[in-house]
């Protein structure tokens, strides 16, 4: 079995990751910032701002899944905290990279984060494949970099993969469990007009997609990690509603409502993209939950 290095590994994705190759019979180390003792998975310390890291993470690891990032939509766009959003993705693949190639390590994969973002916050009714470029606004210049900073680890690695993730969707954790408890109230709304597209994966999907990447010499290169419905805010509110069998009546929340209180990064959540799985379709990939109302019933119930 395989050892396997993740970092953001107790994120939402990471968790489930870890749990899903530790249940295959892999061995999992966790890069943490504050690492636990007695962990089911061993955490080892780094700090990306210091570039300081633990070099026995490293001891026997073959394959790297790199999830580390501070949230996009957690805070207003302040220069600082751009910096920050872009650092958090930049310095700490700088910092795990340099220490592979001083340990001399040959990785057999690596797995990498990206984000749908890159085709930029616009609203557009194209779909974009793999080879598309959006507008160069904040989150195309974060994707792009970040993409980036993985250009010197694929040459220590036998094969790569970078997967443009879009909204996952869980009850543990993301945009959906804090939209839960609203719809529950019965107070679920759309965002804006409602009609900006909002790509999407389940989380086990997500965590399924990534262990292929590592493992499944078919996956090397960029993938949309996004199902294959398209859908708009409008429909994934009304279908949160319906998942929960509660009423769906309250007006929309105003775009200038959003942006007041959010500044530029209401844009998130105002404007989307469609975005095409069909590359990675054509790997011989399946999901669990192409549609979103199955994805939802089986969150919910």
């Amino acid at each position: 079995m395989a050892r396997i290095l993740i970092s953001g590994g107790t994120g939402l994705i990471g968790k489930a990751l870890s749990q899903a190759l530790m249940a295959q019979g892999h061995s999992v180390h966790i890069l943490s910032r504050t690492p636990q003792a007695g962990a089911k998975a061993p955490e080892f310390y780094w700090n990306v701002e210091k570039q300081e890291i633990d070099g026995k993470a490293f001891d026997g690891v073959e394959h790297i899944v790199h999830l580390a990032g501070i949230g996009v939509a957690d805070k207003r766009w302040t220069e600082k905290r751009r910096q920050e959003i872009i650092a958090s993705r930049v310095d700490s693949m700088k910092l795990i990279t340099d220490t592979v190639q001083k340990k001399g390590i040959r990785l057999k994969s690596v797995a990498g984060a990206s984000a749908v973002g890159i085709y930029g916050m616009g609203v557009s009714e194209k779909i974009f494949s793999e080879d598309d470029r959006g507008p160069e606004d904040f989150l195309w210049k974060t994707c792009e970099l970040w993409e980036r900073s993985y250009d010197r680890i694929k040459t220590l690695s036998d094969k790569s993969c970078i997967l443009r993730i879009g909204v996952v969707l869980s009850e543990k954790g993301g945009a959906l469990r804090r939209l839960l408890p609203i719809f529950k109230a019965g107070l679920g709304s759309p965002i804006g007009n409602g009609r900006q597209y909002m790509p999407w994966i389940h989380l086990d999907d997500m965590v399924a997609l990534i262990v292929e990447s590592l493992f499944n010499p078919a996956l090397e290169g960029v993938y949309n990690a996004v199902a294959t419905e398209h859908i708009t805010n409008a429909y994934f509110s009304e279908s949160i509603a319906k998942a929960l069998s509660k009423p769906y009546i309250m007006p929309a929340i105003p775009a200038f409502a959003m942006k007041l209180l959010y500044g530029e990064m209401a844009n998130v959540l105002l404007r989307g993209v469609r975005a095409s799985n069909q590359r990675l379709l054509n790997t011989g990939f399946r999901f669990k939950f192409p549609e979103l109302k199955p994805a939802l019933e089986a969150i919910v119930k």
